[in-house]
């Protein structure tokens, strides 16, 4: 059940108790359109992406505004509902069908308190998306919409597994633009 999570510890530390992970993490599955987490409900768990594809979003005067995607051997959480225990703004929903591990607050914390390896895991994980992000607002700040449309060519799940509405929304342009993006590509 935790191989593919195995492997992406291992990409950090190879010091890994594959059993306590075992009981830990509980597999969830998810049906394309089934929600993980709805708006203004609490956020209770940590979530590795197995497989499949889920979308992050949240909604701005009725309209829906895509935050990010979560791809195979993404971990992630609804960082402030989890750690403030507070109503989350987001929605995260599967846009394909998708196998998920899932780890409470507490046996995170069990974690935490007694494995280095977990410590290291995590803090890589934090790194990276902190990365992330800076590079989109990076992109943002000094990019063209379409040099961030020929970006998103190096990363393909974007480009293959995504509506157009959604990626659209991520990149903060029109579907109009994105279409003409899209054709000008070609």
């Amino acid at each position: 059940m935790t191989e593919n999570l195995i492997r992406e510890i291992k990409r950090v530390d190879i010091r890994i108790d594959p059993a306590e992970l075992e009981r830990c993490f509980r597999q969830r599955l998810l049906s394309k359109n089934e929600v993980l987490l709805d708006f203004h409900s609490v956020c209770r768990h940590y979530y590795f992406v197995d497989s499949g594809a889920l979308r992050v979003f949240f909604l701005e005067d009725g309209e829906e505004h895509t935050a990010w995607f979560a791809f195979e051997n993404y971990f992630f959480t609804e960082l402030e509902s989890y750690t403030n225990g507070t109503a989350s703004r987001y929605r995260i929903v599967a846009t394909e069908d998708a196998e998920l591990l899932q780890i409470t607050k507490t046996d995170m914390e069990f974690l935490l308190s007694r494995y280095d390896w977990w410590k290291e895991f995590l803090l890589y994980t934090q790194q990276q998306i902190i990365l992330k992000l800076t590079g989109v607002v990076r992109s943002f700040q000094t990019q063209s919409a379409e040099e961030r449309y020929d970006a998103l060519f190096t990363h393909p799940d974007y480009i293959q597994r995504t509506k157009q509405k959604d990626l659209s929304s991520l990149m903060g342009i029109t579907r109009y633009s994105l279409s003409r993006l899209r054709k000008k590509r070609r």
